[in-house]
């Protein structure tokens, strides 16, 4: 079976609650990954904005100064997620994946949670599972190298949130007959029940570590 982007659109959106897809980024609010990750190589911060609201949050709601790796790690996973929901999500389904390079996303973050909660497919290129792959430890990687969010993320935590993300995504469909082939393409193993990257949300007051925490190994 042969796949367009917009019907690979729908497979994810399908397959995704919390996420509206779409393959074009019109009107206010959307971020281009290639123009956000253009700003880091410049020199730029383009997440704080993002980093500090989320902080602004977890202030108000647990009446503390949060520690600066909450929302710096919250903020790195919801970046990465996003080319790792489309591509895992899609390869898991149907063996192919829109490109997922920064040219080809751009995303919305829901107005209060943060969290991406629209995702722009901008390219109508299909791409193979294994240039998939590629397109994504590229993409992560060029992300991870200008992440400076004021607070020292370790490489296990940083690249080990991608493997995390991934995984999560290949999981998600109810039905992925691909799910190995990709798991593997990824190189990561729906096998593991643990995270390789920690959130830190549970620093927070009152809040215990999830029950997938990697402080759990």
């Amino acid at each position: 079976m042969s796949y367009t982007v917009s019907r690979l659109a729908e497979v994810l959106a399908d397959s995704v609650s919390w996420i509206s897809v779409s393959t074009a980024a019109r009107g206010p609010d959307w971020v281009s990954c290639e123009e956000l990750i253009a700003e880091q190589q410049a020199g730029g911060d383009p997440t704080l904005a993002w980093r500090s609201a989320a902080a602004a949050d977890y202030a108000r709601d647990y009446a503390i100064e949060p520690p600066v790796q909450v929302a710096a790690m919250f903020t790195l996973m919801w970046y990465v997620q996003v080319p790792s929901l489309v591509a895992g999500v899609t390869t898991a389904v149907t063996g192919v994946s829109p490109e997922v390079s920064p040219a080809a996303l751009a995303f919305k973050r829901h107005p209060t949670a943060h969290y991406p909660a629209e995702v722009a497919l901008l390219s109508d290129q299909v791409v193979p599972l294994e240039v998939a792959a590629a397109q994504l430890k590229e993409h992560a990687t060029t992300f991870l190298d200008g992440y400076e969010p004021g607070v020292k993320l370790g490489s296990l935590q940083r690249f080990g949130a991608v493997d995390d993300e991934v995984r999560a995504a290949i999981r998600l469909p109810e039905e992925a007959p691909h799910a190995e082939d990709a798991a593997a393409a990824f190189g990561v193993s729906l096998e593991d029940k643990l995270r390789t990257s920690c959130c830190y949300f549970y620093v927070l007051p009152g809040v215990a570590a999830c029950s997938t925490c990697p402080r759990f190994r």
